[in-house]
């Protein structure tokens, strides 16, 4: 079963690597931003029809390559295909590779990448586990620069072998706050520390916008940043975590379907901002495809009265829910966590 895997290395440039591929990512983003107000201005969306548009000026104000030039446009059109309400602003510094545009060179560990100032080769500072990884076909590419860090990574997609999913034995996963991850075989981590670390951030932002400085402006980057590394590190250690405890070849998971869940649960006005920042979807993502790797099915259900019903008796009653934490049956007395009742009704 082939997949496709994301693999970030980072960059170790010279002076002379980093400033041309600076300059290049630079022009890039002025580019889209050029097509975009093109696009926007005359309505026109199509990407064939936008080359016809574009292609020669984009070449000559900004010097892109021609392929970069192609894939300047292909990122304005793909974006507005999403949203064509409102006029479209490229801020990022990064730019999307094709097999011609970079090229990986595994005898040495390099990449060689299109700039606006011909070629550059910078060698990757990489450990074993992304050089196994990169052993497989590669696809397409992604160079990103870091403002926080002031460093460049490139995203190589990979395409890698999946073993066919097989398992007969339901695992209920119920992702939350209090808890972040509960599952039906026993599998726990606790989300008050995450919690906790979140709203230091939310914190140290709140400060820094009432500052209303460039200095604060600056800052609030470099946290925001930050803030996003930390919390993809953590899931990822999670996801992994819990994948590594289910057993390959019986285990399969049984996650609930998500759609619709900050309009349809209501909080306090004090837990509103914790939930509407949890990373729910994120969590599930990280779970399924680190499954698949293995070759864990994953299923996805209808999570209705998973929290009001009885894993024991069948009993379904709001009542059952005595507080946050607490399950109690109020026909046959069972009691338990209410999240791990819910994995458990998952997993049913």
């Amino acid at each position: 079963m082939e997949a496709t895997k994301t693999v970030i290395c980072k960059l170790d440039c010279t002076k002379e690597e980093f400033d041309k591929l600076y300059k290049t990512v630079i022009a890039f983003r002025d580019a889209c931003n050029y097509i975009s107000e093109v696009a926007w201005n005359q309505r026109c969306f199509n990407p064939v029809a936008l080359h016809h548009l574009t292609y020669q000026d984009i070449r000559i104000k900004f010097g892109l390559p021609a392929n970069l030039a192609i894939r300047a446009r292909d990122r304005v059109a793909k974006s507005y295909k999403a949203d064509k309400r409102r006029l479209h602003r490229f801020k990022a510094l990064s730019m999307d590779f094709d097999k011609r545009l970079f090229t990986l060179r595994r005898n040495d560990w390099t990449v060689s990448i299109a700039t606006v100032e011909g070629r550059v080769k910078p060698r990757l500072a990489i450990g074993e586990y992304q050089r196994e990884l990169l052993k497989n076909p590669t696809r397409d590419a992604k160079l990103v620069y870091r403002g926080d860090t002031k460093e460049f990574y490139i995203h190589i997609t990979v395409l890698i072998n999946n073993p066919e999913p097989k398992g007969y034995s339901p695992v209920g996963v119920d992702v939350g706050m209090r808890n972040l991850l509960v599952a039906s075989n026993g599998f726990k981590v606790k989300g008050g520390e995450i919690k906790q670390r979140r709203r230091h951030f939310r914190e140290l932002r709140r400060s820094l916008q009432l500052k209303r400085t460039s200095s604060a402006r600056r800052k609030l980057k470099r946290l925001a940043g930050r803030e996003h590394r930390w919390v993809n590190t953590v899931l990822h250690q999670v996801s992994r975590a819990f994948v590594n405890s289910l057993v390959v070849g019986r285990d399969f998971i049984v996650m609930e379907k998500l759609n619709g869940i900050r309009q349809r649960c209501k909080h306090r006005k004090e837990q509103r901002a914790d939930f509407h920042s949890w990373a729910f979807h994120k969590l599930q993502f990280m779970i399924e495809y680190k499954c698949m790797e293995k070759g864990i099915p994953v299923v996805y259900v209808d999570a209705k009265h998973t929290s009001q019903r009885c894993p024991r008796c069948g009993t379904i009653d709001k009542r059952n829910r005595r507080s946050q934490a607490l399950f109690r049956c109020v026909s046959c007395g069972f009691q338990h966590n209410a999240d791990y009742v819910a994995s458990l009704n998952l997993a049913q």
